[in-house]
This record gives structure tokens, C-alpha cells and sequence, in this order.
């Protein structure tokens, strides 16, 4: 999809005429969730707007020195609002405890690239092709020529850095790369972000990661990985489990997984499923059958189940692909 300046316009027009503004994005937040939502705080700020952060759930220990936390509310008040920005979320229930916003603001904007976004908000710019909502995000900022803060542009940097896995996943395009350059030349510091991100876990959540990646399970011909995070864990380790990131990645990284699989244990009857797909199969339509979504090497969904039983719902599913 090629934006489409109509729309762009309506939304600024809209950033105008409105006092409260809210951003939102999902639940559980990741790198590009919380760079997008925080680079349009960091555009609205300046121009005399009541704005407002909604996220639900902790901030992970390595975007924190970038996230000045108190500007984040930690729970909905029932206020409303005259517009409400939602990025990175392809549904409303992926809000979380913030979805009654979106019925408490009088107008809405939806930014996003997953493919299972429904567009659901009265203007929807949606882009699959795009690396990140942070690289769509920049488009639609710099559309009518607006300048971003170095703030902002690092932001932006670290929702795209992430979203793409360090730049190295499929998603990638060369257009990406010329907007990173871009960013640099607004001062992004490169090997700083890259240091915080990715070179400072804790010990304690290395300790975690550790207990996960030995628990990783292989079938069918050891084209299937899964593992497990469970609140087990987390306790014995005193990590959250935003914390724990980059499991099924690695489990992705073994030669003859072609799909990854990571369940996180939120409550006793609650799993998370995350899946990685490193050829042909589509884990985002897989994901769809079970209410999630996402993308199609990169998916994820929730069951109303335990760690265990959602193990041997996901063993049984992909033995459609693997089993012999």
C-alpha cells in the first residue's frame, strides 16, 4: 500500500483540531511497540497537546534508559478523549485493559503492518510490506515534511532495529536501510542503542534465559522447536517476562528447525504463544486459527490453557506439516 496523502492530511488535520490525545499500542509491549508509541509522543509534545500513553504491561529492562516510565499510565480512568492513536495492534482486545479507549475517544487512527489488521479505526494506514510500525510511523511523520527530534528519530531507530531482528530478517527492504540512514543523520548514536538493546542483560535474566533455551524440545525430525517460559522461572530468577526475549529465535537458529515455538506462562490458565517460521510455512495463518495473528514467518496467540496442554495442542497442530 503507498500512503496516501488524503489520509495523512485528515490525520494531522485531526492532531489539530483535537486538545486530548491518547497513544496506544499492544499489550505486552516489544521494541517496535513501544519505539513507535514513544517517537509520536515525543511529535505531539511539542505542540501544546494534553497527551496521554497507554500501555499495558511492563517496560522490558533494556528499553528502559530510553523510557522516561512516569509519562506511561498504568491504569484507564475512564477519561475521554477527542483522538486516540493505535500503533502497532492489529485488534482492539490486544490493548489489553486500555480496549474501553477506543470507545471513549471521539475519533481513532490506526498504524500498523501486521496483515491481520482488520482496520478497525476511522482512518487505517496499514502497510504488510513494511519492516516495523516504527518505519511506517516515519513515513507518515515526514509525509508533510515534519522534522523529527533526535528523540524521536532514535525511537523510530529502535522500533525498526528490532522489529527487523538487527536487520536481517525477510522484512527488510532497501528502502528500510535508506530510512535508517536518514535517522543516523538526525543523530541516532548506532552502537549505543545497539549496547542497551542487545548487550545488557542482567544476570539474573541470563540465568532465566538459560533455564528456557534447556528446555527446548525437538520433534519431527527436529523440525519443530518449542520451549517454555513459566512463571517458575521467572519467580526463581526475580525476571518479568518481558524480559526473557530472543528464545524463539534461538531455538529458530538450530540448522533443521523450520519452525520455532515459545510458550509463556502469563497465568495458570493462560499461555502465550509465540512462533517463527524460517521457510515456507505461514505461522500467521496457523496463528489465525487460534484467534492471534501476525506475520507470516513471525506469528503469535493466546490459549485459555496450561503451559502443558498448549504444548501438546501446538505438537499435534504442526504434525498437519511435519508428521510422518
Amino acid at each position: 500500500m503507498n500512503l496516501k496523502m488524503n489520509d495523512v492530511k485528515e490525520i494531522f488535520n485531526l492532531i489539530n483540531s483535537s486538545e486530548d490525545i491518547c497513544i496506544t499500542g499492544h499489550k505486552s509491549p516489544d521494541g517496535d511497540c513501544i519505539g513507535s508509541v514513544m517517537a509520536l509522543y515525543e511529535f505531539l509534545k511539542p505542540l501544546d497537546k494534553n497527551v496521554t500513553v497507554c500501555i499495558d504491561g511492563k517496560i522490558p529492562f533494556n528499553y528502559r534508559p530510553f523510557v522516561n516510565e512516569d509519562v506511561i499510565s498504568q491504569e484507564y480512568d475512564g477519561k475521554k478523549f477527542d483522538l486516540l492513536f493505535i500503533l502497532d495492534c492489529s485488534d482492539i482486545d490486544r490493548l489489553g485493559k486500555f480496549k474501553d479507549v477506543f470507545n471513549n475517544s471521539k475519533k481513532s487512527v490506526c498504524i500498523d503492518h501486521h496483515k491481520t489488521n482488520d482496520s478497525f479505526a476511522d482512518i487505517n494506514v496499514i502497510d504488510m510490506s513494511m519492516s516495523s510500525t516504527g518505519e511506517l510511523l516515519y513515513d507518515v511523520l515526514k509525509t508533510l515534511g515534519q522534522k523529527l527530534t533526535k528523540k524521536a528519530a532514535t525511537y523510530i531507530y529502535i522500533a525498526i532495529l528490532t522489529d527487523t531482528g538487527k536487520f536481517s530478517y525477510s522484512n527488510t527492504s532497501s528502502q528500510t536501510h535508506r530510512k535508517t540512514a536518514e535517522l543516523i543523520d538526525l543523530g541516532v548514536e548506532v552502537a549505543e542503542i545497539d549496547n542497551t538493546v542487545y548487550n545488557s542483560k542482567p544476570s539474573n535474566v541470563v540465568k532465566a534465559y538459560i533455564e528456557c533455551i534447556s528446555s527446548i524440545e525437538l520433534y519431527y525430525d527436529n523440525k519443530f522447536g518449542i520451549a517454555s517460559i513459566t512463571q517458575k522461572i521467572l519467580e526463581k530468577n526475580d525476571a518479568d517476562m518481558g524480559d526473557i526475549d530472543g528464545v524463539v529465535e534461538f531455538i529458530r537458529e538450530i540448522k533443521e528447525v523450520e519452525v520455532s515455538c515459545v510458550l509463556k506462562e502469563h497465568e495458570e490458565n493462560s499461555t502465550k504463544v509465540s512462533l517463527r517460521s524460517k521457510n515456507n510455512i505461514d505461522v500467521s495463518a496457523i496463528s489465525a486459527r487460534f484467534g492471534g495473528g501476525g506475520h507470516a514467518k513471525a506469528a503469535g496467540f493466546e490459549v485459555k490453557d496450561t503451559v502443558e496442554n498448549t504444548k501438546k495442542l501446538l505438537i499435534d497442530t504442526f504434525k498437519e506439516y511435519f508428521g510422518e
